[in-house]
Parts: structure tokens; C-alpha cells; sequence
């Protein structure tokens, strides 16, 4: 089978028309269409079109040695010292990794996380967990001074969503049945929406951000666990959901139809709206404050929290932060910050 060079088209910038070739056929020649577009694709399908060639593009898994936006319960109650200590010593070893097939995840400015890449995630957990152990092992557990009240420092998605409360069970029921419109049948037993299992757990983060404003929009779909963990720490009902796709969402594979509006849909436009959302540039949130104000006027007022920021654009972009398990209200910290060495003043800062 032979695939000619693409023919330009109109479609769109990822689809192409192509002639396709059968030399065992007579040399039969047919047109095609070949596309990166995963919605053109199945549209192509539906259409009566037949898959003729594939290819895949596979994210290797990762593990996150140590996030100091977000830090694991091994860190609770320790001192901020001693967690730059642990992270400064994680830091160097990580970037000494010999191993072929593992690779330290790279960014622009993602001062905070120390996260590895490989083809097995059992191999990255084993590794991991060895550097952790390298590390408290070199800084003498002796010398690990334990703060006298244990401090949280992150927030952990490891409570079962079966062992909330009945309105967060019914809620989340209830956003499925609505959801699973968007989502291919063939996927609905993979999807990882429609089949959440954990959420985050309980924190004195959700009841401050509950006084920020009324209504709180998360983003789908790291916001699902997140929006479910809030409801059952705060019983506030108050919770809305909307989706921005940026880049690199695999999730879009199992989709007849992208979710462009806002759900449960808001009966006014009545109170200030709080968006919140995990951050690496802040862009999403951007996105969707312009959403908001695009549905319901240019004066409604727009808040924005950035989850464990990743990068000090991230930061910045923001109202609030929530960072090593403390909030933060930017406009109040951001002139102290130093740009290399944020990520390390935020763990020693106190909270508002």
C-alpha cells in the first residue's frame, strides 16, 4: 500500500487530503484524508471512512521524587530547614541518574518539583523510593529536628471516594451521568472521570478558600478529585465545572464531543466566582477567568487560586496560591520573592 505525498486542504492545519494507492489491487488509487486530529478522526468514521495506517505517541510514565508545592506526608512536621536540606539533597542526586532509560524531567522554571521519567513505573517507584531513603539516611534522622505541632505540608489524593459523605457520593453520580454524554461508550470503563476512586482528603485549605467567594469553578480533569475532596471537607455546594485543554490531554481519545460550557449550569450570574486549579503557567486559569467574564459580563468578579504552582509565572498569574499546604494571597508575597529562589522562600513563609 502506497500513501502519495498529502494533497493540501482545506480542513484544518492537521488534516490533509492524501491519495492512497493499492499496487496489489490493480494499483487501485483512492483518496483519503490523513489527520492528527483525534475529533476529525472519528468524524472521518462515522463518516464510513476505513483506518488504513496508525501510528502512536506514548508519555512514558513518571514519579515525583519531591514536590515542595505539594509535599507528602513523610514531610509533616518537619522543619522548613530540614525539608531544603532533604530537597537540596534529592536535587543533586536525581541529576546524577546513570540509568539509560530514566531521565529527569526537564522545564522552564519548575523550580519546585524534582520528577523522573522511564518506561517501567514500578522501576521509578523502586528508585524513589531508594533516593528518599538515601537522602534522610545522609542528613542523620537525629538531625531532623520535629516540629512540636505536626504541620501538614501538601494534600493528598488518598481518600476514598467511597468513604466521603452521601452528597458527595450523589454529587459526583450525578456529574457523571451528565459527563458520560461526552465520552465515547466504548470508554466509559476506562475513563478516568467516570471512574474516580480517590479524592483529596480533608484540609484546613478548603474551608479558607470556601470564604473567598461563592461560586468555585475547578477545571476538569485533575479538578473532579479535587472539587469532590472540597465537598466532603466543607459540605459547600457551591461548585461548578468547566475544561480547558491545552496540550499533550491523552483523555481526548475518548471523546464524541468536547465539554465547552459550565456544569451544574449556574442558576444567576449572582456573586463573585473563584477559579481553582493546579499550575504549571497559569494559562489555564487565565482561560477560564476569561470564560467566566465572557458568559457573564466583563465586571463579574474573577479570583484565581493556582494549586501547587510549579513555575513563578504560575505564581504570579494568580490571586491566591496554595503552596507546601499553606495559602498565600500573591499580591502580599510576590514583592519579596527572589526569582531563583522562590520555591525555597515559599516553604519558610507563614500563611495568611
Amino acid at each position: 500500500m502506497i500513501h502519495a505525498d498529502p494533497v493540501p486542504h482545506s480542513l484544518n492545519q492537521r488534516t490533509k487530503s492524501i491519495t492512497i494507492i493499492s499496487e496489489h489491487h490493480g494499483w487501485r488509487t483512492l483518496s483519503g484524508v490523513q489527520t492528527s486530529d483525534y475529533y476529525a478522526y472519528r468524524n472521518a468514521i462515522l463518516d464510513g471512512c476505513h483506518l488504513q495506517r496508525a501510528s502512536f505517541d506514548l508519555r512514558h510514565p513518571e514519579e515525583m521524587i519531591c514536590d515542595l508545592s505539594n509535599l507528602e506526608p513523610i514531610y509533616d512536621g518537619m522543619s522548613a530547614e530540614n525539608i531544603v536540606l532533604i530537597w537540596n539533597y534529592l536535587n543533586l542526586s536525581t541529576n546524577k541518574i546513570k540509568l539509560r532509560e530514566i531521565r529527569r524531567i526537564k522545564g522552564d522554571g519548575l523550580s519546585p518539583e524534582i520528577a523522573i521519567s522511564g518506561p517501567s513505573k514500578s522501576l521509578l517507584g523502586n528508585l524513589k523510593n531508594s533516593l528518599i531513603s538515601e537522602a534522610f539516611a545522609h542528613l542523620h534522622n537525629d538531625k531532623l529536628s520535629v516540629l512540636m505541632k505536626e504541620t501538614s505540608r501538601g494534600i493528598t489524593k488518598s481518600r476514598l471516594l467511597i468513604n466521603t459523605n452521601n452528597e458527595t457520593m450523589e454529587f459526583h453520580n450525578r456529574f457523571c451521568a451528565f459527563y458520560s454524554k461526552y465520552i465515547s461508550h466504548e470508554h466509559w470503563d476506562s475513563s478516568f472521570i467516570l471512574n474516580t476512586r480517590f479524592v483529596y482528603e480533608d484540609h484546613a485549605i478548603w474551608s479558607k478558600l470556601e470564604k473567598i467567594a461563592k461560586n468555585k469553578l475547578f477545571l476538569l480533569s485533575a479538578g473532579l478529585p479535587l472539587a469532590l475532596g472540597y465537598l466532603a471537607a466543607t459540605g459547600d455546594h457551591n461548585i461548578f465545572f468547566s475544561e480547558v485543554h491545552r496540550q499533550n490531554d491523552s483523555s481526548l481519545l475518548s471523546r464524541d464531543d468536547a465539554f465547552q460550557d459550565i456544569f451544574p449550569t449556574p442558576t444567576s450570574s449572582d456573586g463573585p466566582w473563584l477559579i481553582i486549579d493546579k499550575a504549571y503557567t497559569g494559562g489555564s486559569l487565565r482561560q477560564a477567568a476569561n470564560m467566566i467574564r465572557k458568559k457573564f459580563g466583563y465586571d463579574v468578579e474573577v479570583k484565581t487560586v493556582a494549586l501547587f504552582p510549579k513555575s513563578l509565572s504560575a505564581f504570579m498569574s494568580a490571586d491566591y496560591a496554595v503552596y507546601a499546604g499553606k495559602l498565600f494571597e500573591v499580591k502580599s508575597y510576590a514583592p519579596r520573592l527572589d526569582r531563583d529562589r522562590w520555591h525555597i522562600q515559599l516553604i519558610m513563609e507563614q500563611s495568611i
